[in-house]
């Protein structure tokens, strides 16, 4: 019986070592999402908007902040959708200004254009 306890204890040690090793995981994902889908969203616009070097650098900067700061208010405000709707809105409409001031007023047409598109 003493053995089966212990047997037990082990099972339990293990599961919960297993558990952690998850959660850590899902973490660095969640980290490492923003990073992929501005990276994925600036070939997206260097290829359909002709960027050059500086221009695809300022993209992904503000790309990925903006990916950083959707993560961040998702996870402070999820059991407050009014709250986390306003924050989400206030960061796209900022998106929009510092994307026209980087590129212009032409290119964010042409980019409005192939979204409609594409």
């Amino acid at each position: 019986m003493f053995y089966n306890m212990n047997y037990n204890i082990s099972i339990m040690k293990k599961l919960v070592v297993f558990t952690l090793l998850i959660i850590i995981s899902l973490g660095a994902y969640a980290q490492e999402n923003p990073i992929k889908r501005a990276t994925t969203l600036t070939n997206t616009m260097t290829k359909a908007l002709s960027l050059n070097k500086e221009e695809q650098t300022k993209v992904y900067q503000i790309q990925l902040e903006r990916f950083q700061k959707v993560l961040i208010i998702k996870e402070q405000y999820q059991d407050n959708p009014e709250t986390k709707k306003a924050k989400l809105k206030n960061v796209y409409n900022k998106l929009y200004g510092k994307l026209k001031g980087n590129l212009g007023e032409e290119k964010m047409l042409l980019w409005q254009n192939y979204k409609r598109n594409n």
